[in-house]
C-alpha cells in the first residue's frame, strides 16, 4: 500500500509538472517596443513592428506554437523617459529583448541600461554611428548610419548637385550634431550657414530667413521628425527659396510630404527601401500593410517590423526565447530575408542590405530616381 501511494504520488507530481510545462510552452513571448507614439514618425515605427507579430503569429507562432506579444512604452524623444521606459521594459515586464526608437539621443542613453541587464536592443531607427560602436554585442541597428549614406550621397551631393554654398537646418541631436560635423568636412568653407532646432520646436521662421539670407543656393535639412521638417520646406517656400531642397538619407516620408505640399516639390534624398521593391516578401508585407492600415509603407515601417520579426525568427532558430548570448549570435550569423530583400549584420551589429536608392519628389510622389 505504501509503495503504491508512493507510486501514485510520483505520478501526480509528474502529471503536475508536465501541465506546468504545457502552460509555459504556451505562453506568449514578450517583446518590448519603445518609440515616440505621439508622432507620426513613432506610429509609423510602431504600425510596422505590430504588422510583424500579426504575420508571425498567424504564421504559427515561434518555438513549437508561442505568440509574440508587445509591451509598448512611449520615449516621446526625450533621453530620460527612454531610459525610465527601457528599466520598467526590463525589470517590470521582465522581457529578453527590445526593439524600435527613433531617436539617437534615446538610443545611446538606454545602450548601458540594456546591457546592464544582459537584454538585446534591436534599434530600428537612430543613424548616429556610436550606437554600434559600444562594444556591446547584443545592439543591433537596422537603418543605415550616417557613415553608411556619406559613401553614395556625398559623391550625388559634390558630383550632382555641385552646390556653391550650402546650408544646413538640423535638429538638435546627436543625428543633427554628426551630421553637421560632417557637412562642415564635406564642403569646407562652402557651408555658408548652419543652425539646430529642439525636437519640439515649431517656429522655423528665423532660422529659414538666415538660411537663405546666406546665399546658399542648396540647403539640407536634417530632421527624423517629420512634421518639422515638412513645415521648414513651407517656410522655405514662402519666403522664395529657389535653390535645391536636400533631406539628408533616410528621412524623406509621404506623411512629410503631405506636410510640405507643393513646397516638397523636387526636394531630394536617398534610402534604403521602397514599396515598390520587387520580392515576393516584399509584395506580402505591402499587402498586409495597406489591409491593416489603409496606406502603403515606407522605410520607417519596415525597420520597425524589421526589430520585431529578425527577433523572433532569431528565437525561433536559437531554440530560446530567454538565453540573449544564443539569440544574439544567432542574429550576427544569419541571413534575414526582409521586405527589402536580404538583411545582415556586420560584427558590431549593423544591418547593412545594398546601395541606396535615390528618391525626389514629383508631383507629389516620393520617387526613384534612375
Amino acid at each position: 500500500m505504501i509503495i503504491l501511494k508512493r507510486h501514485l504520488t510520483a505520478l501526480t507530481f509528474g502529471a503536475i509538472l508536465a501541465v506546468a510545462g504545457q502552460a509555459n510552452a504556451a505562453d506568449p513571448v514578450k517583446l518590448g517596443l519603445i518609440n515616440p507614439i505621439k508622432t507620426l514618425i513613432g506610429k509609423q515605427n510602431v504600425e510596422g513592428a505590430q504588422l510583424a507579430v500579426e504575420m508571425l503569429n498567424q504564421d504559427g507562432g515561434i518555438l513549437g506554437g508561442r505568440k509574440i506579444e508587445l509591451v509598448t512604452y512611449d520615449t516621446n524623444f526625450s533621453p530620460p523617459e527612454g531610459v525610465a521606459a527601457i528599466q520598467r521594459l526590463l525589470t517590470q515586464d521582465k522581457v529578453k529583448v527590445i526593439a524600435g526608437e527613433i531617436s539617437s539621443s534615446v538610443a545611446l542613453a538606454a545602450i548601458p541600461v540594456v546591457e546592464g541587464e544582459d537584454a538585446i536592443f534591436m534599434a530600428a531607427v537612430p543613424k548616429h554611428p556610436d550606437v554600434t560602436k559600444s562594444g556591446y554585442d547584443k545592439v543591433f541597428r537596422m537603418n543605415t548610419t550616417t557613415a553608411q549614406d556619406a559613401k553614395s550621397f556625398d559623391t550625388f551631393l559634390l558630383e550632382t548637385i555641385k552646390p556653391e554654398k550650402v546650408a544646413i537646418l538640423a535638429e538638435n541631436s546627436d543625428f543633427g550634431q554628426v551630421t553637421i560635423k560632417h557637412m562642415k568636412e564635406l564642403f569646407g568653407n562652402k557651408l555658408a550657414y548652419s543652425d539646430t532646432f529642439g525636437m519640439q520646436q515649431n517656429d522655423f521662421a528665423a532660422m529659414s530667413t538666415n538660411a537663405r539670407s546666406s546665399g546658399a543656393d542648396t540647403i539640407c535639412i536634417v530632421g527624423s521628425n517629420m512634421e518639422q521638417y515638412g513645415n521648414i520646406l513651407r517656410v522655405l517656400s514662402d519666403l522664395g527659396f529657389k535653390g535645391h531642397r536636400c533631406l539628408m538619407p533616410g528621412i524623406l516620408n509621404s506623411e512629410g510630404v503631405k506636410i510640405a505640399g507643393a513646397a516638397a516639390e523636387q526636394a531630394f534624398s536617398a534610402d534604403i527601401y521602397v514599396p515598390a521593391i520587387d520580392n515576393a516578401f516584399n509584395k506580402r508585407f505591402v499587402e498586409a500593410f495597406q489591409k491593416k492600415f489603409g496606406r502603403k509603407p515606407e522605410k520607417i515601417e519596415v525597420l520597425g517590423f524589421e526589430t520585431v520579426w529578425i527577433a523572433a525568427k532569431a528565437m525561433d532558430k536559437a531554440g530560446t526565447a530567454d538565453d540573449t548570448a544564443k539569440i544574439a549570435k544567432t542574429i550576427h550569423e544569419g541571413k534575414w530575408e526582409t521586405p527589402r530583400g536580404e538583411v545582415t549584420f556586420d560584427k558590431n551589429g549593423q544591418a547593412s542590405s545594398g546601395e541606396l536608392l535615390r528618391l525626389s519628389v514629383k508631383s507629389g510622389e516620393i520617387v526613384v530616381d534612375r
